[in-house]
């Protein structure tokens, strides 16, 4: 699994090939550049204070100089280098990730809140990208100088380096532990992280009803258990990760001191110089500095790997088009029908529609109609393709939608909601997202249309108001309005309306009628309405209940043949 996962780490750095190398040339440089005191200490000890070599004087500090000089100036190179590619991928990544989402079927938004997914795209892609880009940094320019300083106490006295190297392996096998339980915890911090960025989304969405009822403490709470929970991680995160530093310490000491003891009787003895005895005390004690680097990368690695494993297992999720159709939709002619349709939602067992069979002809105006749960906006879900039925077909013009492309099939469909969706911008660009191609006049048009423009005049930007998150600054019958005007202007064969005009007060609801009835001339329309007055003049209305078709018949017909719309009648009209 580790092995799958760094591959396809590394394979994001294929666009970048020429700067890697540079920066893995670089990291060779620097890492041998680090090595430079070892050799410089001998010479400095045997020629200068043993031999007197004035000229040594003079020329080992001048070169010591420079050497450090070139070093830093790598360095910095170094370190921007990798974090331009760093934050390169990060940008990358998100949107990619971001695009990938967006290709989902409308399931697998059922599965997550949208705190958790936005916590995918930002703090994961973070975690992945960054770390790992800084710990091959770090890893690279350890590993280099590793190496060399092992070369140099080999070099200057092999039996004392195995003395030296001993203790790696007594560091290895907690290292390891270690990173086990990083890797568990990173990506636990992670889930936490999503609950925090969920809990937050929602509470400042809903801050009306927050507010409203008084709990401002609950939410606390809420954030506060998360916030203990993340703070428990991250102290046994630290407690784990600062383990290998001591550890390396402690080792290297003790190492250290069996050198120090049997090097320095060899020197007493004239067996070795000064200058190698320091040099190579130098060397294993600089050797140690990287190991513990590259021992603490390690650990540190397994948070970019948790990080990754939950990026992938969005990135890995099945496209739409992947299982879309090829056919392409080229307009409406005849006829939509649903043919022994049944569904249920991938995450629940019971069936929410029933053996559905029903024939709308073109032009069409078909009311929907039946107490909440009854399966009236699921029916229309099917059409949009947002689900795949899961017995039957639906079929456009004896077309099966399934063999039909879904960006195809949607061009053809215009949507009002009842939860008014606006985005933070202007009213004009709200609009113009029915159609982002229409003419400037063709926007003001559908805005007229839909009894947008009486209220515009009362706002000190007209159509170039920003109206904050989800629309916030306007009113209920605002929004609606301005997401008719929406389906107005895309100007599409076939309209639905959920519930449109519930958000509407009186007076608007009259405009806005008068709008949509023009509006639904030579379109099919399917209504879902609660209010009945609302569709009366439907050419076909039908009754739902329980996923099932209860009633199907003009207004009149239902009142006197079917009971379940007769109670709905006596509901609202005799209260």
């Amino acid at each position: 699994m580790d092995l799958k996962l760094y591959k396809r780490l590394i394979r994001n750095l294929a666009n970048y090939k020429g700067q890697v190398f540079l920066v893995l040339l670089t990291s060779v440089i620097v890492g041998v550049l680090s090595t430079t005191p070892v050799p410089l200490v001998k010479e400095s000890l045997d020629k200068i204070f043993v031999e007197k070599d004035y000229f040594m004087l003079k020329m080992i500090p001048l070169i010591l100089i420079g050497l450090y000089c070139v070093k830093g100036g790598l360095r910095y190179f170094l370190s921007c280098a990798i974090y331009k590619i760093g934050w390169e991928l990060v940008a990358k990544i998100r949107l990619d990730l971001f695009m990938h989402i967006h290709k989902l079927p409308y399931g697998f938004f059922e599965k997550d809140t949208t705190g958790i997914l936005m916590s995918r795209v930002v703090n994961d892609v973070d975690a992945m990208l960054l770390t790992l880009t800084k710990q091959v940094k770090d890893a690279l320019q350890s590993a280099v100088m590793f190496a060399g300083l092992l070369f140099w106490v080999f070099y200057l006295k092999w039996d004392w380096a195995l003395i030296s190297i001993f203790v790696i392996p007594f560091a290895l096998i907690p290292v390891i532990t270690v990173a086990r339980k990083l890797r568990h915890l990173g990506r636990r911090g992670q889930e936490i992280l999503a609950d925090i960025n969920s809990t937050m989304l929602e509470s400042f969405s809903g801050i009306k009803i927050v507010r409203a009822f008084g709990l401002e403490k609950l939410e606390e709470k809420k954030l506060d258990r998360h916030n203990q929970e993340f703070l428990q991680v991250m102290k046994k995160n630290v407690k784990y990760t600062e383990l290998t530093s001591p550890l390396m310490e402690v080792l290297g000491v003790v190492a250290g001191s069996v050198v120090l003891w049997y090097g320095g009787s060899q020197v007493l003895s004239g067996e070795v110089t000064q200058g190698t005895f320091f040099a190579f005390i130098l060397g294993m004690f600089m050797m140690y500095d990287p190991m513990r680097i590259l021992f603490k990368t390690y650990t540190d690695v397994q948070k970019a790997i948790a990080a990754s494993e939950r990026v992938y297992s969005v990135l890995d999720q099945e496209p739409e088009r992947l299982r879309d159709g090829k056919i392409q939709i080229s307009g409406f002619k005849d006829r939509i029908e649903y043919k022994n349709v049944s569904f249920k939602y991938p995450t629940r067992d019971a069936m929410v529609l029933k053996n559905i069979n029903l024939t709308i002809h073109k032009s069409d105006v078909l009311a929907i109609v039946g107490m909440s749960g009854a399966g009236k906006t699921t029916l229309v879900d099917l059409l949009f393709k947002f689900f795949i039925v899961t017995e039957g077909e639906i079929l456009i013009d004896g077309q099966n939608i399934n063999d039909c492309n879904s960006h195809s099939l949607r061009d053809h469909i215009a949507l009002v909601t009842q939860e008014t969706f606006l985005f933070n911008d202007t009213i004009l660009a709200n609009i113009r997202l029915g159609s982002p191609h229409a003419t400037h006049e063709d926007i003001l048009d559908a805005a007229k249309a839909a009894h947008v423009d009486s209220f515009i005049q009362h706002l000190d930007d007209g159509y170039d108001t920003m109206i904050g998150e989800r629309g916030v600054k306007l009113s209920g019958g605002q929004r609606q309005r301005i997401a008719i005007a929406r389906a107005i202007l895309r100007n599409s064969p076939i309209l639905v309306l959920d519930e449109a005009t519930s958000a509407l007060d009186s007076e608007s609801e009259k405009l806005v009628q008068d709008a949509l009835h023009r509006l639904m001339e030579h379109r099919t329309t399917f209504v879902i309405a609660h209010r009945l007055s609302t569709i009366k003049n439907a050419d076909r209305i039908i009754v739902m209940e329980h996923g099932e078709i209860v009633g199907s018949g003009s207004h009149d017909e239902l009142l006197a043949q079917c009971p379940q719309y007769q109670r709905c009648y006596e509901m609202q009209v005799m209260g």
